[in-house]
């Protein structure tokens, strides 16, 4: 059952969502899609090929198709490309373009296009660090006529596909006309909708583009989207979010908590949809460039001092997924001897804590260093937890690892704060979460090689032979093999207590009945708006 929550909060709150109106005025027009979304899910940026953060890919997927999709089968699938091949050795890519494809702007689709989208990407002018982490080491893009196209690598890339199914393929000339400041307000790409209106902290709005023909493969019938409108509007607070969709204030919920789970699961009028996210789930990882973390025995006292079911239990009611590794459960190579790791046993916590040299002498709970290397004699064990929201699972961090001794101090930041804390090294635990069912996260946040600004591999671990092992996951293509070797990865990482696995959240969405044709993908982050149809009910 959800938190009782006084009617009049819930009236309050819910009036200054702009232009929500009453349930028989949700919108302008009956054809207006309204999506909620948590406020902490906007991005700092709607430009994909910059923001680092999924849920501008997804807004950008309404804009802009790209080359391939991953359907909700999680199988590739043909968008702006119709097929694809690589050579043996996978360093050349070949993609054969869509036809009489033309811009949202009038511009043509072509080769050319693909060409200025990649290297506009690999540009360091443009900071496409995560978009050009996935895209790689591309030494030249051939343009070979009109309508193909072909990556030419510096080494064998086996995830091509998996990146550009994520790169938004923007109008060249729109892109140069607005700059890279300023691109992000006129976005223009080939997707089934316009950009209209992004108001910070309040709502982005897409319109419907009559052009449109359909290009991407999950569109059922060739030609334009049924909605005239798709808006989505952030909402600050959970009360309002967990009721928007049962007051009729918004079609759909994203990201329900899992407080309303039950307002909404088997109710007259609704659905409860859960998509489940393979990648690193709600991970924490360590800075083991200076104390604490830069001891192993303190690094592995807190995942034996952490009990992640007793806070799935607390917070949840049990609906999300203990995850105990680097990669989480539903991830294909996800490594079964993660979970025996470390089991809760706050007793060793207690012991690993003292031979670091941790131990309270002045009896007020919190203990205090002695004679560890860099730190001041009497200095108290003090974390800092730092994430982007999600304050409750710090203080129940900070409930399980008081009475080891160690104080948590919880910092919740915005995306772009916590982006410069990493590049200034200047965080103990932070959240770092990565969603995909490609092995190659591990790559891009284990390898040494990506401890730059920019970069993900955050924690300063350098260790040749895990570098050698996740660099090869972009090289091999036989994917048991890149299984294996990420199972592998998952283990030397554990060992050395590089990451404290936390929870695996699902995405619940809250979804009136009204909608017909809303489809998830296979990653539960995304989902597709094209088919949605409104019938008008008055």
């Amino acid at each position: 059952m959800s938190p009782p929550v006084p009617a009049r909060t819930i009236a309050l709150s819910l009036s200054v969502l702009v232009g929500c109106g009453s349930p028989d005025n949700r919108g302008e027009a009956d054809d207006e899609l309204i999506i909620a979304w948590p406020a902490s899910r906007e991005p700092a940026s709607l430009d994909g090929h910059i923001e680092p953060y999924q849920t501008a890919w997804l807004i950008d997927y309404m804009i802009a198709d790209p080359l391939l999709i991953i359907g909700p089968d999680g199988e590739f699938h043909p968008a702006l490309a119709t097929a694809w091949s690589s050579n043996e050795v996978a360093d050349e890519w070949t993609f054969v373009l869509r036809s009489g494809v033309v811009f949202q702007d009038g511009t043509p689709f072509d080769a050319a296009a693909v060409r200025y989208n990649v290297e506009r990407i690999l540009d360091p002018a443009t900071r496409s660090g995560e978009m050009a982490a996935h895209v790689g080491p591309v030494e030249r893009v051939e343009v070979v006529d009109d309508t193909t196209v072909t990556l030419h690598y510096a080494a064998p890339w086996v995830t091509v596909l998996d990146a550009f199914r994520r790169v938004p393929i923007w109008s060249p000339a729109a892109a140069e006309q607005w700059g890279i400041e300023e691109f992000d307000r006129h976005l223009v790409g080939a997707g089934p909708f316009l950009l209209e209106e992004w108001v910070p902290n309040d709502h982005v709005t897409v319109r419907r583009w009559d052009g449109y023909g359909g290009w991407n493969s999950i569109a059922r019938e060739a030609g334009p989207a049924r909605v005239e409108r798709v808006t989505i509007r952030f909402i600050g607070e959970e009360a309002v979010l967990g009721n928007v969709v049962r007051t009729g204030n918004a079609h759909i919920a994203m990201n329900l908590p899992t407080a309303y789970i039950d307002d909404y699961r088997d109710a007259e009028g609704f659905s409860l949809l859960t998509g489940y996210q393979a990648g690193t789930g709600l991970q924490m990882v360590m800075n083991v460039r200076r104390p604490p973390f830069s001891d192993l025995r303190v690094r592995r006292a807190l995942l034996y001092g952490t009990d992640q079911q007793a806070i799935n239990d607390l917070l949840y009611d049990g609906h999300f997924l203990v995850s105990d590794g680097p990669l989480n459960t539903v991830h294909r190579c996800y490594r079964e001897g993660s979970a025996d790791t470390y089991p809760h046993e706050p007793e060793t916590a207690r012991r690993l804590l003292e031979e670091a040299g941790y131990t309270d002498r002045d009896g007020d709970g919190i203990r205090e260093a002695y004679g560890v290397p860099g730190v001041d004699d009497g200095t108290p064990l003090r974390v800092r937890w730092t994430i982007l929201d999600r304050e409750e699972m710090g203080e129940a961090i900070q409930a399980q690892w008081r009475p080891l001794g160690i104080d948590v101090a919880i910092e919740i930041v915005p995306g772009p704060v916590q982006l410069e804390m990493v590049n200034a090294r200047d965080f103990d635990l932070i959240y770092e979460r990565q969603r995909s069912p490609d092995p190659m996260l591990m790559d891009m946040l284990w390898n040494s090689a990506h401890d730059v600004v920019g970069g993900w591999a955050w924690t300063g671990f350098v260790d040749e032979e895990l570098d050698g092992m996740v660099s090869r996951l972009r090289e091999i293509p036989d994917q048991e093999m890149r299984c294996e070797l990420a199972r592998e990865a998952q283990r030397i990482i554990m060992e050395n207590a590089l990451m404290l696995p936390t929870l695996s959240e699902p995405i619940f969405y809250a979804v009136s009945d009204e909608v017909l044709g809303f489809e998830l993908a296979s990653e539960g982050q995304f989902y597709f708006v094209h088919n949605v149809e409104l019938p008008r009910t008055h």
